[in-house]
């Protein structure tokens, strides 16, 4: 062998163990020696197994280039997070789309990173192709076979002693990690994201084939007293109260859950609180819509996990990346959803039916509105409350807490006009239905604080809603316009949304049920039926 063939190996040698050896350097680091062991093990047996299989260095290090390529993303997104890749990751690349991909590399991040997987790549490349065809297997002697086998079995003995970090040290093996992440946790992602879980049932729907828009916004965490429109004192609702004369307010809107993971699928289903259950999930709004002839699009801002749960499967399903998200959710402003709608909106020649899921006004307030709507409280206690540094919950801060609330209702008015403004552009019915998934409670006003609790509060469960329709719908439905304002002082539930969207719609199916339509003259309010408090059946007393 040759000294330049010799640094080629050596070299590719280096780039092989490089990703296996960060990881077991990070394991050491914030764990137990076990783990660590563990990777060095495994990539060590690895690659025993490959060479056997290769018995040739060039086919050895050719076979390698993308279990090491992704060997290194696994390394590098687990020691950037602190955690292997696994379900947040897998969602994202599951609906990434080629702008979006498009798009990081436009970025400065998105291009460096790009050009050092390139430059790695293509030194990697130059340095097998330079490699000539030499055997594995030659110069490794008897000796030196059984001190491999050896030291395989005594790190294999001490590792076994420990089998939970053992096991660690095998998810964090970044080439079995990787492999495991490619094959089977991005794969179940896309499946389940298209609605594999749900056991689907058509509905036998009929449309009108009319040529319509009707929009469904599901808002977050909306408490209904802290609306302008609804009495509240400070000015959160600006664009809303202005159109008072085209807007129908419910007076006596009701969510049926105070957990979004209840809520949201009882809006998407019609199923009532106390027959809730996702075992019982046979279809979903956007299933209904599809079936009665209209194109269908679910635009979120919200954790898929709750899409997932009715098997959403529009035709056109987008969601922002947000790779900074953390248990306070996404940092992603609703406006990101702008773009979408408006394509959306303006695709002419059949019916369609567009729903918005919303991050509204979701705890952590301050992060859900830029810096031009910070109208209400002081811009420095706003930012200390955004940089974490004060005690969140403290009652000194609690005035705080009212100020981001309702700096982040202000946007969510703004970015209600935004949908409103778009559909007042159309010439044929529209309709856009405001319905939040529960309200929420703050401290200083309330007495509680958030949602979810498993026993009643009013404010978690009273929420604003509303429906604008324009006046090609007026004319067209003036049955179902009339319906409406007639409905608008009565008690309305989440599991109503289901039968008045079908309504506003046009379609009919085996199972509908016009009492559940606040569209209709029909309607009769489930004043009797008990709501889900954290989970938990309950009555609002």
């Amino acid at each position: 062998m040759s000294r330049v063939d010799r640094l080629c190996l050596i070299a590719l040698a280096m780039m092989y163990v490089s990703a296996p050896a960060v990881m077991a350097i990070w394991s050491l680091l914030h764990g137990p020696s076990i783990t660590a062991m563990t990777i060095i093990l495994i990539g060590t047996l690895l690659a025993c197994l490959i060479a056997a299989v290769t018995r040739v260095w060039a086919y050895f290090f050719w076979i390698q280039l993308p279990v090491l390529l992704l060997s290194w993303g696994f390394a590098v997104y687990t020691i950037r997070f602190s955690i292997p890749p696994g379900d947040t990751l897998a969602q994202i690349l599951a609906e990434v789309s080629w702008e979006e991909i498009q798009g990081f590399l436009g970025m400065a991040t998105g291009y460096w990173l790009a050009l050092i997987v390139l430059v790695w790549t293509l030194l990697y490349v130059a340095l097998v192709l330079k490699l000539p065809r030499l055997p594995i297997f030659d110069h490794v002697g008897k000796g030196l076979s059984r001190a491999l086998v050896v030291s395989l079995a005594v790190t294999a003995a001490y590792c076994i002693t420990d089998p939970v970090q053992m096991a660690d040290g095998m998810a964090l093996n970044p080439t079995v990690g990787g492999i495991l992440f490619v094959t089977h946790v991005v794969p179940r992602a896309r499946a389940e994201l298209r609605g594999s879980n749900v056991n689907k049932v058509p509905y036998g729907a009929r449309g009108s084939s009319r040529e319509e828009v009707h929009v469904l916004v599901i808002g977050e965490s909306v408490r209904k007293q802290s609306w302008s429109a609804y009495g509240y004192g400070r000015a959160t609702t600006p664009y809303l109260d202005s159109l008072k004369s085209e807007v129908i307010f419910f007076q006596r809107a009701l969510a049926d859950a105070n957990l979004t993971n209840w809520s949201v699928p009882i809006i998407m289903t019609g199923l009532s609180p106390e027959e809730f259950s996702l075992t019982k999930v046979s279809g979903n709004l956007i299933d209904l819509a599809r079936e009665g002839g209209y194109a269908t699009a679910w635009l979120a801002n919200q954790d898929l996990n709750i899409s997932r749960s009715v098997g959403v499967d529009p035709d056109v399903f987008e969601r922002p990346p947000d790779p900074n998200a953390n248990i306070f959710g996404r940092g992603i402003l609703d406006g990101s959803l702008l773009p979408g709608f408006e394509r959306e909106i303006n695709k002419f020649g059949r019916g369609r039916f567009i729903a918005i899921h919303m991050m509204g006004t979701h705890w952590e307030y301050s992060r859900r509105y830029p810096a031009a709507f910070e109208r209400f409280g002081s811009r420095e206690k706003l930012a200390a409350l955004s940089s974490g540094s004060l005690f969140l919950r403290g009652p000194a801060n609690q005035a705080t807490l009212i100020d981001a609330y309702d700096n982040a209702t202000l946007y969510s008015d703004w970015f209600l006009k935004q949908l409103i403004d778009a559909a007042k552009k159309l010439n044929v019915p529209a309709s856009i239905v405001f319905f939040p998934d529960h309200g929420e409670d703050l401290q200083a006003l309330d007495g509680a604080t958030g949602h979810g609790l498993p026993t009643y509060t009013r404010h978690a469960f009273e929420i604003p809603a509303f429906i604008w329709i324009n006046e090609p719908f007026r004319k067209a439905h003036p049955d179902m316009a009339e319906a409406l304002k007639l409905n608008a002082g009565k008690e309305i539930r989440s599991h109503d949304v289901f039968n008045t969207e079908a309504q506003l719609m046009g379609i009919s199916w085996p199972g509908k049920d016009s009492h559940r339509s606040f569209a209709s003259r029909e309607f009769k309010p489930d004043t009797a039926m008990k709501l889900a408090a954290g989970g938990v059946l309950n009555t609002t007393t």
